[in-house]
């Protein structure tokens, strides 16, 4: 479990790293449902300039939890023009009350492409060791995209996703399904993106 020393120690450090970054300045909501049996989850942020707010619920076989988090992020140039990195406390309730504090950090990279774009996401959690992998490839004439998601944590939960999606012409919107290798689930979702 992380220590209030540890947490302190870590802000600190990434408040003196400010003054070297540039700040984030993406404009957008997000929000994700996805159902499969025993395994739903919702998940939301907006994001103005480089402030982030995000808020999930997830319902498994052996609970449910939400969870909250609020983020700075600055571009990271010397990775490209589409990278940054977000930061900041997060905070997690299950339904048996267990509450938990802890710090997050995010790099993300979107790169377009002359046929679409790539996106590649690292998330990680202190809460729980929680951590997430995810790289997807769109093709912007077809609308179809593909994403492989690597998640786990120390509470014994581990999962490879596979998802194919199709954005809904005119809209923000996006129908997704997926494959879940753990439970061996089929997932159905829906997204909406306007960064």
């Amino acid at each position: 479990m992380t220590t209030v020393r540890d947490l302190n120690a870590f802000v600190v450090a990434l408040l003196m790293g400010l003054p070297l970054a540039l700040p984030a300045m993406a404009d957008g909501e997000f929000l994700q449902l996805d159902y499969a049996p025993g395994a739903s989850s919702v998940s939301a942020s907006v994001v103005r300039g480089p402030f982030g707010l995000a808020f999930g619920w997830s319902d498994f076989e052996s609970g449910s939890a939400v969870s909250a988090n609020a983020t700075y992020g600055v571009h990271v140039p010397m990775l490209g023009d589409g990278a940054l990195i977000r930061f900041g406390p997060s905070l997690r309730l299950d339904e048996e009350d267990q509450f938990d504090l802890g710090v997050k950090a995010v790099f993300e990279s979107y790169s377009p492409t002359s046929w679409g774009s790539v996106f590649v996401l690292t998330d990680f959690n202190t809460i729980q060791n929680e951590y997430l992998l995810l790289g997807e490839v769109s093709h912007a004439a077809s609308g179809l995209n593909a994403s492989l998601a690597i998640q786990g944590s120390d509470e014994d939960f581990q999962e490879n996703t596979l998802v194919v999606g199709y954005d809904i012409p005119q809209s923000r919107g996006r129908l997704r399904l997926g494959y879940r290798f753990e439970a061996q689930q089929v997932l159905l979702g829906f997204s909406v993106n306007t960064f």
